[in-house]
């Protein structure tokens, strides 16, 4: 009796997985399931119960949103050939959806916070594919390992992405291929189960209808852009050298430059070195610097009030950072070596808001018309302080810069930087910053853009830097002319 209860349990767990992956499975194939909500209009902070397109510097989402945020069906293309389908719920990855990498690997199943979590189904480019269970982007818990050819090559049970406990387990509870016409759950299931994917196969031909519809009108508002920049170019391009203020040869420079590395809690390897190697180069261009090394909460303060009365009677202001960046609630806060963060509320008294840098850079802006201001933050690097917190997101928020400031990220916004390889002595971003600045009399802007270039082919396109400029005066790192 005890054995047939036990025998029991097991068939209805099985079952119940397998009706589980079927019905992932039917919804990767409309994943896009877009309702019929009216398109987004006015502020983009306010849209909500719509369906709208944005761009970014990293790519573009089309979707729906709710309080400004994707909540709902959206897809996201990635500038690298990535693209997300599925669910979202304040701007993460939440519940369930299809990821295509641009090598040809595909992940169907459930996320939980932009992470892997729950059951599902990678194939790799090459046909071989895990089917199971996943826990924060690694396979944990039951799990059966395929050949392209269907040959079973692992089965048990896996942690931490290793399978440490090797039995046989029934292919039919994680199918190579799932199994839709076998499946028998009850009759209610069945026609639970039929009646979603139909619904979901006609709101996807909804979408993709409008898909089409926007991707048109976006051609033609970047053939328009493209007329009008062009226009706009020819009809400057005899006064913009003359109307165009330059930073002399003679002018001063000051630098604030800050490496974290000596972390409590997810320490880093590079931007001890980064922030050494920054420093040094720009004393060979002339900036008086303050450099600060595992810098504590009143150090980095500190620093930047003594930055900031140099750069009062300065020409050129700029900081650079390394090191651990959270975003919170739209804020850019980076990381002391010495906080201590559970919980996000504690941000604000343990962690240093990055937008204070650009407030006293545009405070003292208005005593010198002249000043470029540079901010560089290559701190969007992966940590462990935000994973459970509900506003947080990866990777930083976009910062807008003040008139006659240049702001360099070292990835695009909502985007992770790598700390770089092991033995590497830089991160990519700042170790081809530190190649790309020594070019003589290259303009800032084009300086960045080789930086930009330099990172997304060392990185195979996994890392984009990003920049936000509004600088009225002209601004080259090494001069010579």
């Amino acid at each position: 009796m005890k054995f047939s209860a036990i025998t029991k349990f097991v068939t209805m767990f099985t079952m119940t997985s397998l009706i589980r992956f079927v019905l992932l499975c039917l919804m990767a194939g409309s994943a896009l399931a877009q309702s019929s909500l009216p398109p987004c209009q006015g502020d983009v902070s306010r849209w909500t119960n719509c369906f709208g397109t944005r761009n970014f510097a990293g790519g573009q989402y089309v979707g729906e949103f709710k309080d400004g945020n994707f909540s709902g069906q959206g897809a996201f293309t990635y500038k690298n050939g990535d693209k997300f389908v599925g669910e979202w719920k304040e701007n993460n990855v939440d519940g369930w959806g299809t990821y295509s990498y641009a090598n040809g690997d595909k992940y169907v199943g459930e996320y939980k916070n932009y992470r892997m979590n729950g059951i599902g189904n990678f194939t790799f480019s090459n046909g071989n594919r895990y089917v199971g269970n996943w826990k924060e982007a690694r396979r944990d818990g039951d799990g059966i390992e395929y050949r392209f050819d269907g040959t079973v090559v692992s089965s048990g049970n896996w942690s931490d992405g290793n399978l440490v406990n090797s039995f046989a387990l029934d292919t039919s509870r994680f199918p190579f291929n799932p199994p839709v016409q076998t499946v028998r759950p009850s009759s209610a299931e069945t026609d639970r189960l039929t009646a979603d994917a139909q619904a979901s196969r006609q709101r996807q031909q909804e979408l993709e209808q409008r898909l089409v519809a926007t991707a048109a009108e976006a051609e033609v508002a970047k053939r328009r852009q493209q007329e009008l920049e062009a226009q706009l170019a020819a009809a400057q391009s005899a006064s913009q050298t003359a109307s165009r203020p330059t930073i002399s040869k003679n002018e001063r420079r000051v630098a604030l430059v800050i490496g974290n590395a000596a972390y409590k809690s997810a320490p880093l390897t590079n931007p001890g070195n980064d922030a050494s190697d920054v420093a040094a180069t720009l004393r060979s261009m002339g900036f008086e610097t303050i450099l600060v090394r595992d810098a504590t909460l009143a150090q980095m303060r500190g620093a930047t009030r003594e930055f900031a009365d140099a750069a009062s009677s300065s020409e050129v202001a700029l900081i650079f950072y390394a090191g651990h960046g959270i975003e919170a609630k739209g804020r850019n806060y980076v990381i002391p070596v010495n906080a201590d963060i559970k919980h996000e509320y504690e941000l604000e008294e343990q962690a240093y808001d990055a937008s204070r840098w650009l407030e006293m850079l545009e405070g003292l802006q208005t005593r010198s018309r002249q000043r470029v201001n540079i901010v560089i933050l290559d701190a969007c690097r992966n940590n462990e302080f935000a994973r459970s917190w509900r506003s947080s997101s990866q990777g930083l928020a976009r910062m807008d810069a003040p008139t006659g400031t240049f702001v360099a990220f070292s990835t695009a916004p909502g985007r992770v930087a790598l700390d770089g390889a092991k033995g590497q002595r830089n991160s990519p971003f700042t170790k081809n910053l530190l190649r790309a600045i020594q070019k003589p009399d290259v303009p800032i802007e084009l300086m960045f853009k080789e930086v930009r270039r330099l990172v997304v082919e060392e990185t195979k396109s996994a890392q984009v830097p990003w920049e936000n400029s509004s600088l009225v005066g002209d601004f080259v790192f090494r001069r010579t002319k």
